[in-house]
């Protein structure tokens, strides 16, 4: 892989102290041989291009606003963050600012921070405690102590940096990669999608732009969304390579999201609601069979994307209830009139014709397009999220 660009971020006030001082700058020292790292010790201001430019942004020092500041600013520009707290969250310093309006903003920039470095055990328990982000690890600082010297300490904080990128996969997405993989999650459900041949030489051109690293980004964002197969086959159709990258032994941090494992489930719903059971046992017919898969579906793919728990795993699986199983669509729509998701049915249309490329033939809906349907495509893909 290349490697990595990392701004050391330590703000004058921070850097006066002499512990703190000597750890940054014998960081940045060892971190030059295995990546492009740029020290910053000055009171001025880093615009947002040339933050742009790094792949992490190492902040250093608590109750500082221009620490503060740029993790805010760093988080709006979608560049992932490590932020070293010098112990400032401990209690007997902590409670200096805990009725000033710096304790919202230190606890909101820590929120946004990638990851945190935590300094010392008894930094750690605290900060486990306080429970203000759960990505957090300990790397003892060899300034303080002889148990972990600074190449041990270097190369812990670039397993930590490689962690946090990979970590934040879906965010670092370019554009070439988002359309890879949603032509290739079509394709992996979709074999007809095959005699398209002017959009599959269109596909194989922007795989050719791929770079490894975006290969690697693929492939995490596809273990994450539980579309894996359906990459993998997608490639296979095209007969094209398909990158080998051990992605169980990435190492990352775990997400916050519940995801239902497998397919989106199709003959029960997913949640408790005596109300809606008893309309589908009322109202379909032991003969709409598919009917009332595809209902059932529409019901748990709203009830999960509410609740930010819809894996795009399960959006395939709607495709492929529309795209081969054989309905009666005015049947259809009396039902989602019934089910009260009408419009949700009317505007998912429209996300599986962005995502997907659902065509109209195989709508029993028609598309509803507007600022809600332009959400839910974020939502259900996550693209450039954190």
């Amino acid at each position: 892989m290349d490697r990595l660009k990392i701004l050391i971020f330590i703000p004058p006030k921070v850097d006066a102290v002499a512990i703190n001082h000597e750890l940054s700058t014998r960081l940045a020292h060892s971190l030059e041989g295995f990546a492009d790292a740029d020290l910053h010790a000055s009171a001025h201001s880093i615009d947002a291009a040339t933050l742009s430019k790094y792949d992490i942004i190492h902040v250093f020092g608590c109750w500082n606003m221009a620490s503060i500041k740029l993790l805010h600013k760093a988080y709006k520009l979608h560049v992932p963050t490590v932020y070293t707290l010098f112990g400032g969250l401990q209690p007997w310093i902590a409670k200096k600012y805990k009725t000033t309006y710096n304790y919202k903003l230190q606890k909101s920039a820590i929120q946004k921070a990638s990851a945190i470095h935590l300094c010392s055990k008894l930094e750690f328990g605290t900060f486990k405690q306080l429970d203000w982000n759960k990505h957090y690890v300990l790397i003892k600082n060899p300034v303080l102590t002889n148990q972990v010297s600074f190449e041990q300490m270097c190369d812990l904080m670039l397993k930590l940096y490689q962690k946090v990128i990979d970590t934040n996969a879906r965010l670092l997405l370019s554009p070439t990669s988002t359309e890879v993989i949603c032509n290739l999650l079509q394709l992996g459900i979709d074999e007809e999608v095959l005699f398209d041949h002017k959009h599959c030489a269109s596909v194989k051109e922007r795989l050719e732009q791929l770079s490894a690293l975006e290969w690697r980004r693929i492939m995490l964002y596809a273990d994450e969304e539980l579309i894996t197969e359906y990459i993998i086959k997608g490639l296979e159709r095209l007969q094209c390579q398909v990158p080998e990258i051990a992605i169980e032994e990435i190492d990352r941090f775990p997400r916050n999201q519940n995801y239902l494992q497998g397919d989106l489930q199709s003959d029960a719903l997913c949640f408790k609601s005596s109300t809606l059971k008893a309309k589908l046992s009322a109202s379909i017919k032991e003969t709409e069979i598919n009917e009332r898969i595809l209902c059932i579906e529409l019901l748990n793919f709203k009830f999960e994307l509410e609740r930010h728990q819809t894996p795009l795993r399960h959006l395939a699986n709607i495709y492929t209830s529309m795209r081969f199983n054989n309905m009666d669509e005015d049947r259809l729509n009396e039902l989602v009139k019934l089910l009260d998701i009408k419009d949700f049915s009317a505007r998912l249309m429209t996300v599986l014709h962005n995502i997907l490329r659902l065509s109209e033939g195989f709508m029993p809906f028609t598309p509803k397009e507007d600022r809600t349907s332009k959400v839910m495509v974020r939502n259900i893909t996550k693209f450039n999220t954190w």
